[in-house]
């Protein structure tokens, strides 16, 4: 299993070289299943939560 935020369209700008980029998304994605989630991030739930909750005064 192979996770990232980059989307594959953009790898040759992450990698800087486009050739290897084919070659390797070539070999990663073939026989595989590729799964694009998109929306609100679930991790930051709770530090949304937080930011907008007021600190206690003493």
């Amino acid at each position: 299993m192979i996770t990232t935020n980059i989307p594959l369209s953009q790898w040759s700008e992450f990698l800087q070289d486009k050739k290897l980029t084919n070659a390797l998304l070539d070999r990663l994605v073939h026989h595989s299943k590729v799964i694009s989630i998109t929306g609100k991030s679930y991790r930051m739930k709770d530090y949304s939560e937080k930011k907008t909750k007021t600190p206690k005064s003493k």
